[in-house]
């Protein structure tokens, strides 16, 4: 009786081992059918970043995971510098990146989505004892920190085409701060909620900041993948599904654009053409 016990009880663990095994097969067959979409994201908190743990975080993370999930794919994230995430959808490495619209060396090279889920506001940060951008020719013959690798939507290369402002620039918006209070320049041209979330507005040395013009965010798609617009559109049609059902941590603002008076740029705003 006890040998027919043992070998019940053997039989059983058997059991379980190999149904464990097939459930692992049958989970892995089913990811392998799954089809990867491979997002490049950067250093853009509280939108996106990379956590203490080395993991894709942040509210725009959060809604690309749910919506691409939704529309069929597999996310798999990659952290790259700003400059490197460029590269990568103009080569087709990345399939795409939850980043701003209107980028001038993307031209041609993504399709954005028809989703605008975010606005953010670009910024002009002082200290306190530096007067207020009022109009954008107060921007005129200033000193300016900007961000390398960022284009500010073309702005950046339209500072620099003017010949009168003295351009520094720093990788970080960590360094970017760091130069305001060095006084190494007498604005820092900066996404407002980036520079927030470093917590340069607290403190007695806190800094102030005055409005430039606002950004669109949205899904740009590498075109260099044939795959691309199948993508665009079910990322698309994915969000909507959602918004329908109020399960999105992000429920999107479909709005114009504004920006500071006398901004020489065109205003973003609706959907545009291929970038």
């Amino acid at each position: 009786m006890i040998d027919w016990i043992r070998s019940f009880v053997g039989y059983r663990a058997l059991f379980r081992g190999l149904a464990a095994v097939l459930v692992g097969l049958l989970s892995v067959t089913a990811r392998a059918d799954v089809p990867v979409a491979r997002i490049g994201y950067v250093a853009f908190p509280p939108y996106e970043y990379r956590d203490a743990q080395g993991q894709p975080a942040g509210t725009f993370i959060d809604l690309t995971r749910k919506v691409a999930i939704e529309a069929g794919y597999r996310p798999v994230f990659v952290y790259l510098p700003i400059s490197r995430v460029y590269l990568y959808l103009r080569k087709g490495h990345i399939d795409l990146w939850p980043g701003l619209t209107h980028i001038p060396s993307l031209e041609g090279k993504v399709r954005p989505s028809a989703t605008r889920p975010i606005h953010v506001e670009l910024s002009a940060w002082h200290l306190k004892d530096t007067p207020p951008i009022r109009q954008f020719s107060d921007l005129q013959g200033q000193r300016l920190i900007l961000i390398s690798g960022y284009t500010y939507g073309g702005l950046a290369q339209y500072l620099a085409d003017q010949g009168d402002n003295d351009l520094t620039y720093t990788s970080t918006h960590q360094a970017g701060v760091d130069m305001l209070h060095r006084r190494r320049g007498e604005y820092l041209l900066d996404y407002r909620d980036p520079v927030a979330a470093i917590g340069a507005t607290n403190g007695p040395e806190g800094l102030e900041h005055c409005f430039i013009r606002e950004r669109e965010a949205a899904w740009l798609f590498s075109v260099e993948d044939a795959k691309s617009e199948r993508m665009r559109q079910a990322f698309d049609a994915a969000f909507q599904r959602l918004k329908a059902t109020g399960s999105l941590p992000l429920a999107g603002d479909q709005r114009p654009v504004s920006a500071l008076p006398g901004f020489p740029m065109p205003a973003e705003g609706g959907v545009s053409a291929p970038e």
